[in-house]
């Protein structure tokens, strides 16, 4: 198939563009680092031949977006609109990138970006809602990151679903491979596991300080994932596995 990823340079981009041409599938990378800019998503832009459409690309961090709301709003529902009004009219799928903050979206503009996205989407239109994703090639300032790289310097009694990015590219393909017909229009993607921030900091052998986070940050974002599940898709690797594996490596670079 012919597929949009947009964000693909991103993230999860990045770990989905590559599996998707190892199935043998053609990408078409719809990213600014590419010179294409999801504000300009339009019919005289995207070739008539797509046959599928997934959209990542977005502004994250819960954050930011207290500072800058208009540019969130701006990025993640008016140019996400764009895109899911072509695909309807075009019949072309969408899988779109959702998140686990819409459970309490009130409290972050990035929360409310993506709760007012899944209400534009049109049906047939499936919006995954990812929970805290980690692996390599995450940003440095996230959790799982800071622990990799030695950074951590505070740690929070937040509970947090950890989910690895190759669990969210196979959730993902999931509906490239089997299309998104008959399928609800969102799915929880996360482990269904809540671990304390404290305790996954104190399982990779850190001693910082205990504080409060930012009220814009949900206190639990465990995820339901039964409905993914009936889709025959599994996680397969916790945190604490993904920890260790970094620490093993880390301890025989140094002993080398």
């Amino acid at each position: 198939m012919k597929i949009i990823v947009t964000g693909s340079t991103g993230f999860i981009g990045k770990h989905l563009t590559k599996t998707l041409k190892e199935h043998d599938h053609e990408v078409i990378e719809w990213d600014r680092a590419h010179g294409k800019d999801i504000k300009d998503f339009s019919s005289s832009t995207v070739p008539a031949d797509i046959d599928f459409v997934v959209h990542l690309a977005a502004i994250a961090d819960v954050r930011r977006s207290l500072k800058e709301p208009e540019l969130y709003w701006k990025t993640n529902v008016e140019y996400s609109k764009k895109i899911f009004d072509l695909c309807y009219k075009n019949d072309i799928p969408v899988v779109y990138a959702s998140s686990s903050c819409v459970h309490a979206w009130w409290k972050s503009p990035y929360g409310t970006s993506k709760k007012a996205m899944e209400a534009i989407a049109h049906p047939g239109q499936i919006g995954l809602r990812f929970t805290t994703v980690f692996g390599d090639g995450a940003r440095d300032t996230m959790l799982m990151s800071r622990i990799a790289n030695g950074t951590v310097k505070f740690a929070t009694e937040h509970v947090r679903d950890l989910i690895y990015v190759k669990d969210v590219v196979s959730a993902i393909m999931i509906f490239v491979e089997n299309g998104t017909a008959n399928k609800n229009a969102t799915y929880e993607v996360g482990t269904g596991l809540g671990y304390k921030v404290s305790d996954i900091v104190k399982h990779a052998g850190y001693e910082v300080p205990i504080q409060e986070g930012q009220d814009a940050e949900a206190d639990d974002n465990t995820a339901d994932n039964s409905e993914l599940k009936k889709l025959g898709w599994h996680p397969t690797l916790k945190p604490t596995e993904w920890i260790d594996i970094k620490i093993a490596v880390k301890y025989t670079n140094d002993n080398v």
